[in-house]
């Protein structure tokens, strides 16, 4: 009878071990896989310009693109796999009368590439990513500087994540916070730390523009009009925020990818494109080339990282300065660690975009 157990377990463990090399997965992840719900995502974002920007695409595939494909990922059915590691939030809370729920979703990084970038152009220009791509920036950046060269700024400051994760959001939990160790303070910090460990001279800029919410923009401009001023050696802002993606059923998005066994906050990148006699904003081809080549890069490095930059009929502020655009990371009920990691990734991508530009 014990012969028999034994040799029961043997083979029990023999085919786990042939499934797991079946599927490409190491046999030690096998038991721990986490399902994903792979339906597809309406993400809305209403940024202040009154632009709704419409994005959500789900991948339906394990993600192939160059610089690694996902991590552990395989497709069963219409049920992503994948094995998770690091990034854990805090101790779930009891689930509440009217909680939600958070569908864990890898959002599609595009459907359509020019060299690496995909885009999703809310606007009525017609938009020539190659030329995009070949058009250099005019942005003076110098690795031999010593000089203050980015400014990091958050129009939305107060914009925070779920504290925990565990496929449901409860009715009170915050999306606003003014705790610095968990808005968006927290993840440009994570920015700015990398950039600053490259040698690049960078300003955080930590004061909450949101308050009131409307208005923003108009506070936020000032800051960066005074740091301009202050530093004009500034060529590069990022007006940091995160996005908010609901389904019609109230189920909330929270767009992830696994990058080295870790999970990252997605992200995207808004370029406004809105050029008015009134307000002129003479730097739209810069700042599109320039996020156009940080997407390219971010997406070699991490593939599944970006979904597709988003051209916007708004502003942002961005006819202030060339090299300035805005970046979603992550959702409302992603978590904070998420989103400091896919911050750390940002700030890589970033610090090869620039050092690209000074030659």
């Amino acid at each position: 009878m014990k012969r028999r157990i034994v040799n029961a377990a043997i083979l029990s463990v023999v085919g786990i071990l042939f499934v797991a090399m079946v599927a490409t997965i190491p046999a030690e992840s096998v038991m721990g896989f986490a399902k994903q719900a792979a339906l597809l995502a309406v993400g809305l974002q209403k940024p202040e310009e009154s632009a709704q920007l419409i994005n959500g695409w789900v991948t339906q595939k394990p993600v192939t693109a160059p610089g690694g494909a996902l991590e552990q990922q395989v497709l069963l059915g219409e049920v992503v796999v994948q094995a998770v590691t690091g990034n854990v939030a805090g101790a779930v809370p009891e689930k509440k009368a009217g909680a939600g729920v958070v569908l864990t979703q890898q959002l599609s990084a595009g459907k359509t590439f020019v060299e690496g970038v995909a885009i999703k152009n809310n606007t009525k220009n017609t938009v020539n990513m190659t030329t995009a791509l070949r058009h250099k920036p005019a942005i003076p950046f110098s690795s031999e500087s010593d000089a203050v060269q980015v400014l990091i700024t958050h129009t939305h400051t107060t914009e925070c994540y779920l504290g925990y994760d565990a496929g449901f959001f409860n009715p009170d939990d915050q999306s606003r916070t003014d705790d610095a160790q968990k808005n968006m303070i927290a993840v440009g910090k994570q920015v700015a730390d990398v950039l600053r460990q490259a040698g690049i001279g960078v300003i955080h800029d930590t004061e909450i523009h949101d308050q009131p919410y409307n208005g923003a923009y108009s506070h936020s401009r000032k800051a960066v009009e005074k740091y301009l001023k202050q530093y004009p050696s500034i060529c590069v802002v990022l007006d940091i925020h995160r996005d908010a993606i609901y389904q019609s059923d109230g189920k909330r998005v929270k767009p992830t990818v696994v990058i080295n066994g870790k999970k990252a906050a997605q992200m995207m990148i808004i370029v406004g494109m809105k050029n008015t006699k009134s307000v002129p904003n003479v730097h739209t081809a810069d700042n599109l080339a320039f996020g156009a080549r940080l997407q390219q890069v971010a997406h070699r490095r991490y593939a599944g990282l970006m979904r597709p930059m988003v051209l916007a009929d708004a502003r942002y502020n961005q006819q202030l300065s060339t090299g300035m655009i805005l970046v979603e990371v992550g959702s409302d009920v992603n978590t904070l660690p998420e989103a400091v990691y896919a911050a750390e990734l940002l700030g890589n991508s970033l610090v090869e975009t620039v050092k690209g530009l000074d030659s």
